[in-house]
């Protein structure tokens, strides 16, 4: 039997041995909310988040976001990057960016969710590492508190890492412009409008990144599609992506692609009476970039 090889692991190997250190460049990318925000967020509504009835859904045990139980609305990561954004008045102009949660699991409890000291701003190709590398996250951690003196309560007071880089991007100017209610009864809460653009913008960033990656197994899926301009059937297009990728569940795949709930990749696609075609909303954003289907028989480009 041959022995697992773990990318994660090949990773921090290679890290260690050439002595390369992440936390610089999250050091030098990371985008910031000026702590006088944070101060006055604090102050005037006696909380540190945003929307305090807000957190992360959790998927596998059954809740969906937007599902509100108790007073208290299940997300994905949409509202903790409407919070951000505008806490740091960037809005739509911070492109590439992901919104990541600087403690571990934090998401997941409505305190934490939307609080701006305990969000920071990444390039996309950093995001994901910051919820394995242990560097990054002592980095991040004692960053956050030298800008804001807060962590959540149920954690233990940061400590200065030994590794810990000496130059840090300013965070953004107060965006004094952003109004805090008075209490947090009266939070103002996003608007439907406002979530939607969020998750167009995520999605137009994701579809971006995967037009780049013919290996990826969603670029594949997508391709079968777009060479199939009056539609395919769906059980032809799961045979299909069982065949020409390595996906364990292509149905599950196929079908991550029809929503923007919960983990989904986002909805690329539509159905109709059983064919699956691109959603209209990215039909033109698709057509923009190339896609190869049966990448890993014939690398055949797609001319779209």
């Amino acid at each position: 039997m041959k022995s697992k090889i773990v990318a994660s692991e090949l990773l921090f190997e290679s890290l260690n041995r050439h002595d390369i250190h992440l936390s610089l460049l999250v050091a030098d990318t990371g985008l910031w909310v000026n702590a006088e925000f944070h101060n006055r967020l604090v102050r005037d509504t006696g909380s540190a988040a945003m929307f305090p009835k807000v957190r992360r859904a959790r998927i596998g045990q059954g809740e969906r976001r937007g599902q509100i139980v108790d007073g208290v609305r299940f997300d994905d990561n949409s509202y903790a990057n409407v919070a951000i954004k505008r806490a740091t008045g960037l809005g739509k102009s911070a492109e590439g960016f992901e919104a990541c949660h600087i403690w571990p699991l934090t998401c997941y409890d409505e305190r934490y969710h939307t609080a701006v000291a305990n969000i920071v701003l990444l390039p996309r190709a950093l995001a994901g590492l910051s919820d394995h590398a242990i560097e990054i996250q002592t980095a991040l951690q004692y960053r956050a508190f030298e800008l804001y003196r807060w962590y959540p309560k149920d954690m233990q007071q940061p400590v200065k890492p030994e590794f810990y880089p000496s130059n840090w991007r300013e965070p953004q100017p107060d965006s004094a412009n952003v109004r805090i209610p008075s209490s947090v009864s009266s939070t103002l809460q996003p608007t439907s409008d406002e979530l939607s653009r969020e998750k167009r913008r995520e999605l137009t960033d994701r579809i971006v990144d995967w037009s780049r990656n013919p290996n990826l197994n969603v670029h594949k899926i997508i391709a079968l599609v777009v060479q199939s301009p009056n539609g395919i059937n769906r059980n032809d297009l799961v045979n299909q992506v069982a065949d020409f990728t390595q996906s364990k569940s292509p149905y599950g795949a196929v079908a991550s692609l029809l929503t923007d709930s919960g983990n989904a990749y986002g909805r690329v696609f539509e159905e109709s009476e059983g064919v699956i075609s691109i959603h209209s909303e990215v039909k033109k954003l698709i057509h923009a970039h190339s896609w190869y289907a049966r990448e890993s028989l014939d690398r055949k480009r797609l001319v779209v």
